[in-house]
């Protein structure tokens, strides 16, 4: 796409919010273990080109707390917020219009609107609601390009409930890293699944794992309850894996979580 003309963050927001829209509108949701979607061709294949061409650079992204320090002193994980202050600071040209017309897009009342639509039941059983009514639960964005390095990995967890659904969309520039896929847990504690499992992983089955597909998404609601556990994680990326590039759209049901974790 066009980068050059004053209008072009525009005219991607909208390229982008319309093309979004349409591919969610076409995905049924699965319910199992919990209500979750994967969307392959997310963005318009002209933005994906470009978006990946065009990642900001290495020294503008921040590490990401004590956790994904490794025992080198080194940080495996690593953010760069999507915030217009944060887009304004630090990216020029062609990369500050491309960014801002696609996080104005992300940020947009019509993609939250499509999202809780494909994932209406896993809301509406968090909020003891009926499906039809989960639009009108309010919801407040949080977008962060997030880079992950060999040594990064987290265990199977629910996500806070201060989060509603977090919705991820995988950037590899190909298809050689499809096995970096976030993976989908359920509760098991069989001796086959206590026994002999890293620290964090017992008592957990993998019963799912969407590739890490060029262009494609993973969004699920989240539910933390008694009965019911939105579990996911991700298990050592290894040392041939390369960087996990993806972009994570998370709904936050308050607009101060969504602006500070």
């Amino acid at each position: 796409m066009e980068l050059a003309s004053p209008s072009a963050s525009s005219q991607i927001t909208q390229h982008v919010l319309s093309h979004m829209i349409n591919r969610l509108s076409a995905v049924d949701p699965c319910e199992d273990p919990y209500p979750h979607i994967s969307v392959r061709d997310i963005f318009p294949q002209d933005v994906y080109a470009d978006l990946i061409d065009l990642l900001p650079e290495d020294s503008v992204y921040t590490t990401m707390g004590k956790r994904h320090i490794m025992e080198n002193g080194e940080s495996n994980r690593f953010e760069f917020q999507l915030s217009a202050e944060n887009i304004d600071a630090n990216l020029t040209d062609s990369r500050h219009t491309l960014w801002t017309g696609i996080r104005n897009a992300l940020n947009a009342p019509e993609l939250k609107k499509a999202v809780f639509n494909r994932l209406s039941a896993g809301i509406g059983y968090r909020f003891g609601i009926d499906p039809k009514d989960v639009n009108q639960v309010e919801a407040f964005p949080r977008l962060s390009l997030m880079r992950e390095k060999p040594g990064y990995f987290i265990t199977p967890h629910p996500d806070t409930r201060k989060k509603l659904v977090t919705f991820q969309i995988a950037l590899p520039r190909d298809r050689s890293q499809l096995d970096l896929g976030t993976m989908i847990y359920k509760r098991n504690l069989s001796p086959k699944f206590l026994l002999n499992r890293p620290k964090g992983f017992r008592g957990f089955e993998k019963v799912n794992q969407y590739p890490f597909e060029p262009n494609s998404a993973f969004a699920f609601s989240v539910i933390n309850s008694v009965r019911k556990k939105s579990w996911h994680g991700r298990e050592p990326l290894e040392g041939e894996s390369g960087i996990r590039n993806s972009l994570l759209c998370i709904y936050y049901a308050s607009k101060e979580n969504a602006t500070t974790y």
